[in-house]
């Protein structure tokens, strides 16, 4: 009996695991098209966004937030300050470290993609109603919590 519900609970954290990982890449799959109208990628607008939510923010503290590797962030910060959309700039209150703020061309950018972003989001999740938006944040709002605590051993 104990191995039953050993490998019935095996079973169920494996067809999370692969309706979790199909979901993000059914996901990014619809929302490419979008992204790519407005010339960016997935992981350049998590940044423009949350630097237009939260304000200027150091490497270290967007990398957090978007829950980016340093190599991946190096990238898309890079082609962001390219694309004339954010700046490095010096932190006026410690004068050695490094801030990223929006440039008035990124503030437009994200203006302007607000409204093609939510139509997408209105369009992909059409069938969902509030209840069951709210029953899905809740749920992998646990998750993450429980990704990010650290393990009692």
């Amino acid at each position: 009996m104990i191995n039953m519900r050993h490998e019935n609970h095996t079973r169920e954290n494996q067809t999370l695991v692969l309706a979790l990982l199909r979901n993000h890449q059914l996901f990014m799959r619809a929302m490419g098209p979008v992204f790519r109208s407005a010339d960016l990628t997935a992981s350049q607008w998590d940044a423009l966004e949350t630097l237009s939510n939260k304000g200027e923010l150091s490497i270290n503290d967007l990398m957090r937030l978007t829950l980016s590797t340093s190599g991946n962030l190096d990238v898309v910060v890079k082609n962001l300050i390219q694309a004339g959309l954010v700046e490095k700039t010096v932190d006026q209150t410690d004068k050695r470290a490094r801030v990223l703020r929006l440039t008035p061309a990124g503030r437009k950018k994200v203006t302007e993609f607000w409204p093609a972003h939510n139509r997408a989001l209105d369009e992909i999740f059409s069938d969902l109603d509030a209840k069951q938006k709210r029953t899905t944040i809740t749920t992998l709002n646990q998750l993450r919590k429980a990704l990010t605590q650290p393990k009692k051993d």
